[in-house]
């Protein structure tokens, strides 16, 4: 029997004001979940049976959210059906819904109601958001969709609304999926059992860990796993990647074996990484969703497959409301992307990690477009990327340095011990780092999380002075432009053997400070480190092809004479630039001069005579010959090679010009697509496709630091 009134117009919403209001406080907390997929048809047949949590009270109004495609079919309360209303909403293929939109069910409970019984839930429909590239950079955002069921995957998300929930709820479940033969179905928790039959394939799983949000994936998986202390680690792949399951296996125990020891233990009974149909890097509680892509190349990095081990902690265990602010990206972002390098790669590794954070956000976040950190909740673009990731990295790493290692990770340990399982937000993790500490941090929280913007620092003026009896006095005269910031800022003097360090407190505006050294100082540096996030000028940052990327005057310099064998590898790059729709000058190569822009030259140097007066711009670091090219003292030479080269402009410091060419256009091929991936050196060099050689040149200022001669 199916109890169903729909309700439309004035009707609904008067009949709905003078129903009994849902208790704030009721809210599912386990859901038994059965669903069939059948990918052919884009359909999910389910039954959902629900148990309650709160105080439900008979006569109560539930309001139950479901995908709007999703047709009830019945609604069951203790061997019963029940009425519901449905609000009225069209389908979303007819597009008169906006994406991501949920329709409400409204379910009275009987009077007869015991808190003990269960609701149980049928329905069935068609989930068919194909998945859609996102515009820009495919790390910033993986493709868009709502959820789709068909013949390339099945993913199925929150965002999805695929099982009837209640707002607010942090439920546990037990889900039996059943796909077709051949397939695999992966979840949450662990997997109790998996039957395949002749036409179709059955798991089971048990999620004991409380989740806001349920995601399932399937697909033709292979299954490989093996055992770590007792939590399984396993792959999902295609069967055409099952050589690189191991890989992923290794991974991620080494991941493991190194996060526990830091964090604490893991908290899910395993670890899956799972191959996605289309492009993406999702970390979910117990398990990862990678693009085939990037799993076909063994993407084993910490920023990629470690990132989403860490989020195995902060964010599937420790939650946090987004809409109060995401701590959770950029403390994984610390941890898993730069500690990690820190700890494995050394300080050389770690400083330009720290620098490369605090350029992406001098080169992307222009005045306009900043907010303060406590107002990112997901990533979108660059900006959201800059703010929510790299500077709260670095406002992390501040914290480190202002607490000191035992302090800091002692409350990363106590925050993932106090809220795993729960919901942490920015005002918890200050109070966690200012209990553990015993510190006030109050100052520190307000101007750097709920503040915009960052400090600007310069030495206004710096002399030396003979200490009478022995030693020397360097004085500085430090200025902070716009917003004044407290700041504790490494100061490094060099002398005529060896180097002193200190740290010095700046507190206003202007700041003269005095420090005693022991020998002849020949230079003072602040913040030589990068370990104090700060306004960098772009002449401060070394040239590389980013710097293209985010100046307001830029153009494209292409030989009208460039041959079409190369015109076709080139394609790509070219094609993506046009795509932008914005205000790229094109040149050619019978421009007179470059003026105050930044130019990207592309084309084999014999065809384009631009490639080599860029070149000379890098001055006796880079020489091209006719065959060859040398930097920094190596020579590359070949049909098999290509370079991507940045230099400053001499007459424009802050603007660069960057040249891409291969010595064949073979040497190009398939390169041109990825060039925007390249954006952070200033130099490159690649051989059959990949990079053999990459580094970076000084920057034409060093604005921190001062040198001293004759005294």
């Amino acid at each position: 029997m199916r109890a169903v009134v729909t309700i439309i117009g004035v009707w609904s919403i008067s009949l709905c004001m003078s129903l009994t209001v849902q208790a704030a406080d009721v809210t599912v907390r386990h859901h038994e979940l059965h669903v069939e997929l059948r990918p052919g048809s884009h359909t999910i047949i389910a039954r959902d049976t629900i148990q309650l949590t709160g105080r439900p009270d008979a006569g109560q109004v539930l309001h139950v959210l479901l995908n709007p495609d999703l047709e009830i079919e019945e609604i069951v309360l203790a061997n019963g059906p029940v009425l519901f209303w449905e609000e009225d909403l069209p389908s979303a293929e007819n597009k008169r819904v906006a994406p991501g939109a949920r329709r409400t069910i409204e379910i009275r409970l009987p009077e007869e109601f015991s808190p003990s019984d269960t609701l149980s839930i049928s329905y069935r429909g068609r989930i068919q958001d194909a998945p859609t590239a996102s515009p820009g950079l495919r790390f910033v955002r993986p493709d868009r969709t709502l959820g789709y069921i068909g013949a390339e995957g099945i993913y199925l998300t929150s965002e999805t609304s695929w099982y009837p929930d209640i707002p607010g709820s942090f439920a546990t479940f037990r889900v039996t999926a059943t796909v077709p033969a051949g397939w695999r179905a992966v979840t949450h928790g662990r997997e109790v059992s998996f039957t395949e039959e002749k036409t179709t394939a059955t798991s089971e799983w048990n999620v004991r860990a409380r989740t806001e949000a349920l995601t399932l994936a399937a697909n033709r998986f292979v299954k490989r796993a093996s055992r770590w202390n007792g939590i399984e680690i396993a792959t999902y792949v295609f069967p055409e990647d099952a050589p690189v399951a191991d890989q992923y296996v290794e991974a991620t125990i080494r991941y493991l074996e190194w996060y526990t020891k830091l964090l604490g233990p893991y908290p899910f009974p395993k670890f899956a990484v799972v191959e996605n149909f289309f492009p993406s890097g999702i970390g979910l509680p117990s398990f990862t969703l990678l693009g085939s892509r990037v799993m076909k190349r063994g993407y084993t990095q910490p920023y990629s497959l470690g990132h989403e081990v860490v989020h195995s902690w902060l964010g599937n265990s420790v939650h946090n409301h987004f809409e109060t602010g995401n701590w959770v990206e950029g403390l994984t972002t610390y941890l898993a992307n730069y500690y990690y390098d820190e700890r494995v790669e050394g300080k050389d590794k770690a400083r330009a990690h720290r620098k490369r954070m605090i350029m992406e956000y001098n080169l992307y976040v222009r005045p306009a477009d900043d907010y303060p950190v406590v107002k990112f909740h997901h990533k979108e673009n660059r900006v959201d990327n800059a703010i929510g990731y790299q500077k709260t990295a670095m406002i992390f790493h501040m914290l480190r340095r202002e607490l000191g290692d035992r302090d800091f990770f002692r409350a990363i340990r106590a925050l993932i011990a106090g809220y795993s399982g729960g919901y942490a937000d920015w005002p918890q993790v200050q109070q966690v780092f200012e209990e553990t500490s015993g510190k006030e941090l109050a100052w520190f929280f307000n101007q750097w999380v709920h503040g915009s913007g960052t400090p600007h620092l310069r030495i206004a003026q710096a002399h030396v002075e003979r200490d009478p009896r022995t030693g020397y006095w360097v004085s500085m005269n430090v200025k902070q432009k716009g917003p004044t910031y407290r700041l504790g800022v490494p100061v490094v003097v060099q002398l005529e053997q060896g180097e002193y360090r200190a740290r010095v407190d700046i507190r206003g505006t202007e700041q003269t400070m005095a420090l005693w050294v022991p020998a002849k100082p020949m230079r003072v540096q602040l913040d030589p480190a990068y370990q104090t996030f700060r306004w960098l000028d772009r002449q401060a940052m070394s040239p590389m092809l980013n710097g293209w990327v985010t100046d307001r005057h830029r153009a494209v310099l292409l030989a009208s004479t460039t041959p079409e064998s190369e015109q076709q590898v080139l394609k790509p790059a070219i094609d993506r630039i046009r795509s932008q729709h914005d205000d790229t000058a094109w040149l050619d190569e019978r421009t007179v001069s470059i003026e105050a822009q930044s130019v990207l030259v592309m084309g084999h140097p014999q065809t384009n005579p631009w490639v080599g007066r860029i070149l000379q711009w890098c001055g006796p670091r880079v020489r091209l010959e006719e065959q060859s090219i040398t930097i920094q003292g190596t020579t590359y030479s070949g049909d098999h090679v290509a370079v991507l080269v940045n230099c400053a402009n001499p007459d424009h410091p802050g603007h660069v010009g960057t040249v891409f060419f291969g010595f064949s256009p073979k040497a190009v091929q398939g390169l041109s697509r990825l060039l925007f991936f390249y954006g952070w050196d200033s130099y490159l060099v690649f051989e059959n496709g990949r990079v053999t050689a990459r580094g970076s040149f000084d920057p034409p200022i060093d604005d921190l630091t001062v040198a001293f001669h004759d005294h």
